[in-house]
């Protein structure tokens, strides 16, 4: 007959370099482990690979799971599912975040229809979980097969840069796609391609990343920095760094999906120690763009936290084959306009066209710089449609497109005339654009 201390020694050896691992993120001596001897009748499966239980990150409350890649390769099955399972229930049921961490190489194939089974169980509980609760995925080391799905219904997914997370084996897909088996499922291509939010290279990083994930929803950070400060150098055509650096607190700025879509950054900062959601198109709005701002969203409405829209960009990607940017752009301003916080903006440089109506005029509170330009149409190109036989019969075609183009945009498309027809709560100086953001947030905020 098995004892308790034989079954706690196996069970400790079998997930020492796990709990070594979680410890290392993890507030000092706060794990508690639940479920601890659940296993299935696989001899093997010690523990069933998975360690659960209760913890605390930055005196934070948490609940977590992390599944041992050393045994059984992490394979899930329908024994370890339900551990899975009743870890999210519990952190649902206490409203705790729920840290998520991941190394399987795929299913227990040999448990047929019981793995695909465990597999719906977790799937369904990361969807009650998500919107109720704050929902961290880890990837480790590998994230294959139906878990890799998990990503897509996650606030914040933060890999390893040595780590994979693919559909199948890389080897398979590299296979039917004739492709190096390296540059599949890459912890680098996946933050190119939008499933990963953040990537690191130490278990320390990895602590603060999952620190600064926490504060957005739970907040209580404070960064120091003065209210009243004037923001310093913003002019037009300031860096999207340098326009984010001087208006939020500083060291405040936590950037999610940086490799994704980079003609828009997105995260979370603070202004007077407030978390907002920050959104900053520099360019041409394209359909991946849109993917990121609309799962951006979706993070701040479950934070419930205010966004702030920072606009410099000409409209839309202007493309033959644009079905995917209708779609996508579609589905960005039913976001916008039936997300359940409040929306602030800056046009700091151009708002035309589809930038305007998707990311301004939806908003609460909207300003703009004394230099901005809002239109239909970038004022050469409505000057060269609308005064198109003056250009054409002129000696100097550039230059005349260019002085009409100057007239044109100050008569239309200045902000002040903007602002003078209602469309825009004030103009300001770009030095103030901290200033004019804190008081709207206060105003606002409950």
């Amino acid at each position: 007959m098995e004892t308790l201390k034989n079954a706690k020694s196996a069970t400790a050896a079998a997930n020492k370099n796990l709990t070594d691992f979680l410890n290392a993120f993890l507030d000092d001596k706060s794990f508690v482990e639940t479920d601890a001897f659940i296993c299935s009748s696989n001899e093997d499966a010690v523990g069933d690979g998975v360690v659960s239980g209760f913890a605390s990150v930055d005196n934070n409350a948490v609940c977590l799971f992390a599944v041992n890649g050393k045994t059984m390769k992490g394979a899930i099955g329908e024994a370890n599912a339900k551990k899975i399972v009743r870890t999210i229930n519990n952190a649902v049921r206490m409203g705790k975040p729920l840290i998520a961490v991941w190394d399987t190489m795929g299913a227990r194939f040999a448990e047929g229809i019981g793995a695909l089974e465990g597999y719906g169980s977790i799937l369904r509980a990361y969807t009650v979980a998500y919107g109720e609760v704050p929902v961290i995925t880890v990837i480790k080391g590998n994230n294959l097969g139906i878990s890799s799905y998990v990503a897509g219904i996650s606030d914040f997914v933060i890999a390893y840069e040595d780590s994979v997370i693919a559909t199948a084996s890389p080897l398979v897909i590299a296979g039917k796609a004739g492709v190096d088996v390296k540059s599949v499922g890459t912890a680098k291509v996946a933050a190119e391609k939008g499933v990963v939010t953040q990537v690191v290279k130490s278990d320390k990083a990895l602590r603060e990343q999952i620190v600064a994930c926490l504060s957005v929803f739970i907040g209580g950070r404070a960064y120091g920095d003065d209210d009243n400060r004037v923001c310093k150098g913003l002019k037009n055509g300031v860096a999207a760094d340098a326009l984010i650096k001087e208006v939020f607190d500083k060291n405040s700025f936590l950037e999610l999906r940086a490799a994704y879509a980079p003609s828009v950054k997105t995260g979370f900062a603070a202004l007077a120690d407030i978390t907002v959601g920050v959104v900053v198109a520099t360019e041409r709005i394209t359909h991946d763009a849109c993917i990121k701002i609309s799962e951006f969203l979706n993070v701040c409405e479950n934070a419930e936290r205010p966004v702030v829209f920072l606009v410099n960009s000409e409209g839309t990607e202007q493309i033959v084959a644009d079905a995917a940017l209708i779609r996508e752009m579609s589905n960005l301003i039913y976001q916008v306009n039936s997300i359940g916080v409040d929306i602030f903006s800056v046009v700091y440089g151009k708002a035309i066209g589809g930038a305007y109506t998707a990311l301004v005029a939806p908003s609460e509170y909207k300003i703009a710089w004394d230099s901005a330009e809002i239109g239909a149409l970038e004022s050469e190109a409505a000057a060269r449609l609308l005064y198109a036989d003056e250009i054409k019969s002129a000696k100097d075609k550039d230059k005349t497109a260019e002085k009409l183009a100057k007239a044109y945009g100050g008569e239309n498309c200045s902000a002040l005339v903007v602002a003078k027809s209602g469309y825009l709560d004030n103009v300001i100086e770009p030095n103030h654009t901290r200033s004019y953001l804190i008081a709207a947030l206060l105003a606002h905020v409950e």
